[in-house]
């Protein structure tokens, strides 16, 4: 049976949002919010407008009095799908609870040990939705899809399919020379960063950012042709010697009018029978060329439990998460739950670009 929780640190919903707030610099950063935006939506059914992003073309000159030519509309497509529920729950069983006992008891008792023995199940539960909010966002931009597996997602839905975003084809290529693990003077990285610019300028989209995986900007700078570039500009500028490290690259780029690196750093924690493995989402080969600014929204569907509370749950609020704790009996237990309805928007997909470094020509 269901009852209230069983921590007297708790309470109440003011307690528990209270713990939330006071403690929010000990959460871990989010990496969505550099690439979208919340955006609240009425249903879980979602429809993304891809091509939003696309080239405007400029006013007619024509005569005075004279009619004013009709435009075609442009194009755009759309996507489709159904807002996931991203939920979990921890437990603290009766030895866990043995331990609070005998923290909570006598005038000696361990306070910080108590708020940290409560607040870490809160924390866990608070992070995971951003945590599966990254995952997506992260294999969104650097393949294109979103897929959900026995790898990334072993105790829930598994698709047959990946969810596409419609990235155009032509927007995905390989190499123009040899593949950037091959590094010497048949990787040409410089080369084929201004053949993804040219075909955005083509398509008349703006570049602003390469998002890459550190093993693949290693690879990057091992090239005859990256040192070349990036040392006969350095010396250019009496620079005694000659590191191709991250900052220099991007001067150089800068200088160059080429989009800047981004590492991109990610480990995220996925359970799979109880053992947590790190993963990161960011595909190893793939460099991401993006615009400047947002790529979209991050849909926020509501949850039915804020509509319709339970009496015997105590709920908070952590950046739209639904925090929740309760207590049962048979046996005696403590719960922390998070529940958040949320999903990827990506508008701007056909004005982004992927290149396969580790493909030569094709994309795949």
């Amino acid at each position: 049976m269901e009852r209230q929780s069983l921590l007297k640190e708790i309470g109440t919903n003011a307690k528990l949002q209270y713990l939330i707030d006071r403690t929010k610099d000990r959460y871990r950063p989010i990496i969505w919010p550099n690439f979208f935006a919340w955006k609240p939506v009425t249903s879980i059914t979602y429809e993304t407008l891809i091509g939003e992003a696309g080239i405007g073309a400029a006013a007619s000159v024509v005569a005075y009095d004279s009619e004013a030519p009709l435009r075609t509309r442009r194009h755009v497509k759309k996507l489709t799908g159904e807002i996931p529920s991203l939920r979990e729950k921890f437990r603290m069983g009766e030895k866990e609870l043995q331990d609070y006992i005998a923290m909570s008891a006598g005038i000696n008792g361990d306070a910080q040990a108590i708020m940290k023995l409560i607040f870490d199940d809160v924390k866990l539960a608070a992070e995971a939705p951003h945590k599966r909010l990254d995952i997506f966002a992260l294999e969104a931009i650097s393949t294109g899809e979103i897929t959900l597996s026995t790898t990334n997602n072993p105790d829930g839905i598994v698709t047959e399919e990946a969810i596409d975003f419609g990235m155009p084809s032509a927007n995905k290529i390989g190499t123009t020379g040899a593949i950037w693990s091959a590094g010497g003077s048949t990787a040409k990285p410089i080369s084929d960063i201004m053949a993804i610019m040219e075909l955005a300028e083509a398509n008349g989209h703006k570049i602003d950012k390469m998002l890459m995986r550190r093993s693949t900007f290693n690879n990057f700078r091992k090239a005859d042709e990256v040192k070349d570039y990036v040392t006969g500009w350095a010396v250019g500028r009496n620079t005694a010697k000659i590191n191709v490290s991250l900052p220099l690259v991007n001067e150089f780029l800068a200088g160059e009018g080429l989009p800047q690196i981004v590492i991109i750093d990610a480990s995220i924690g996925i359970e799979k029978n109880g053992v947590i493995s790190a993963y990161n989402p960011f595909d190893q080969y793939n460099v991401a060329f993006v615009p400047t600014g947002s790529l979209g929204d991050m849909l926020n569907a509501p949850i039915v439990e804020k509509t319709f509370p339970q009496k015997h749950v105590l709920y908070a609020n952590y950046n739209n998460v639904l925090v929740k704790k309760w207590g049962s009996t048979d046996p005696v237990s403590e719960f922390t739950g998070c529940e958040l309805n949320a999903f990827p928007s990506w508008k701007t997909v056909n004005a982004c670009y992927l290149l396969n470094t580790n493909n030569t020509t094709t994309f795949e």
